[in-house]
């Protein structure tokens, strides 16, 4: 197999300097410029099947190399795999699940891919216990590969939402698990949805999302994935439990960042929400991810990015970076670029969800304001140069990664995507 076109690509750029995200590194030469994959636009998702396969495909205009470009996974392949060890990996044990567990099934090697029959998004009806006190509620989301043993060799986003009210105009999302696949081989992991608990009861609408472009009639880059998705509740062993009493969803939303026609701060509107009394302690839950790449400062895949809140006019910010990509357990089983520092996530590895405590700022029997944006780490705006409409009269834009010839202001489906960072935030109060 040839060498991934991101890898391709990324040999024959020079080092990229992130000093426009407000970061004092600066990237490796090799910083790659991934494929249409997890990083890929969701704006594809309005192309045609055969647009989208491929714009997402490992040979896509992929110069004919010499094999020095596999070094990277060759090398990473040779090193000692480390063991899960709790956070930030999750990873599943085959021990078997408590004697006094309640296991409910929602997903059972769903096949999802996309083609004729498009299996991107699939959903569940789920009994869930309608009553109980549990000490902990886990997910347990086992991906193989299809039938056939061949995976999406691309690292695709994804997410398991409950749904209420589907298909309504009332219809509420809760995006439960966020994740990327790995490159071209399984994952299994269990992550704590505890948050959740007001909503995980009686029978609910479950929906797997996965964002590939491949399936049974692709040919060269796998065929897409089977998803195993378990829940696990832990009943309570001293007294009843002090689980969350309402969890409210905030935002879900897919933010273009860099664009000052555009501002986060218009994307998301305040939100007004009121808190019944009684409410002891209040939690913000965030799954902030960054996706796009050729932009200014390679945003928003490769960038750092901080994330701030305000809850009565009151700041809380953090910053998702993941630079410890390269300790992912699984890592030496993937092909690609699983690696490189990420804004937010890592290839083959759980989303891990920001938890901010904002029970100080919160006002129990009144209405509170909840606003959100982004900035870059020197806490300015981060502006991308390298968009369509920024250029001179040759349509040429500064900063661009990607390119600096003309006409490279403008979003290629490739190498130069728009810059976004996929936000979900929920409200958690606590009696």
């Amino acid at each position: 197999m040839h060498a991934p076109r991101h890898l391709l690509l990324a040999l024959l750029l020079p080092a990229i300097v992130w000093s426009a995200c407000g970061s004092d590194e600066t990237a490796p030469a090799s910083q790659p410029l991934p494929e249409a994959s997890a990083d890929a636009e969701v704006d594809s998702a309005t192309d045609t099947g055969a647009d989208a396969e491929a714009d997402s495909s490992p040979e896509a205009d992929a110069p004919d190399v010499a094999d020095a470009a596999q070094e990277p996974i060759q090398d990473a392949a040779q090193e000692q795999e480390p063991a899960f060890d709790g956070p930030p990996w999750f990873g599943c044990t085959s021990e078997p699940e408590a004697p006094d567990a309640v296991v409910v099934t929602a997903f059972d090697l769903a096949d999802q891919y996309f083609g004729p029959e498009d299996r991107r998004t699939i959903e569940a009806q789920v009994a869930l216990p309608d009553t109980g006190d549990w000490d902990r509620i886990d997910a347990v989301l086992d991906l193989a590969c299809p039938q056939d043993g061949d995976c999406d060799n691309w690292d695709r986003l994804a997410s398991v939402s409950l749904v209420e009210g589907a298909g309504t105009s009332n219809e509420e999302t809760f995006e439960l698990l966020r994740y990327v696949t790995p490159y071209d081989t399984t994952l299994c992991f269990r992550a704590d949805v505890s948050a959740f608990a007001p909503r995980l009861k009686g029978t609910k609408t479950l929906r797997s999302f996965l964002d590939t472009w491949v399936g049974p009639a692709s040919t060269g880059q796998g065929h897409g994935w089977r998803v195993s998705l378990r829940f696990v509740f832990h009943p309570s062993t001293g007294g009843p439990a002090q689980g969350p009493s309402e969890v409210i969803p905030l935002w879900q939303s897919d933010l273009e960042v860099g664009n000052p026609d555009n501002p986060v701060s218009a994307q998301v509107p305040t939100k007004t929400v009121a808190v019944a009394p009684g409410v002891t302690r209040a939690e913000l839950r965030v799954l902030a991810t960054g996706h796009g790449q050729g932009n200014r400062s390679n945003c928003a895949e490769f960038c750092q990015l901080v994330q701030r809140l305000e809850v009565n006019g009151q700041p809380f910010t953090f910053n998702p970076w993941r630079s410890d990509c390269g300790a992912n357990p699984i890592g030496p089983k993937q092909h690609g670029t699983w690696k490189y520092a990420r804004n937010g996530w890592c290839p083959g590895a759980v989303v891990v969800p920001q938890v901010l405590d904002i029970s100080d700022a919160i006002g129990a029997g009144q209405d509170n304001t909840f606003s959100y944006d982004i900035t870059s780490t020197n806490q300015s705006a981060y502006e991308n140069t390298c968009r369509p409409g920024a250029g001179d009269a040759s349509n040429q834009c500064p900063g661009c990664v990607f390119s600096s010839s003309p006409g490279n202001c403008d979003y290629n489906g490739g190498n130069h995507t728009r810059p976004f960072e996929k936000v979900s935030v929920e409200l958690v109060l606590y009696p």
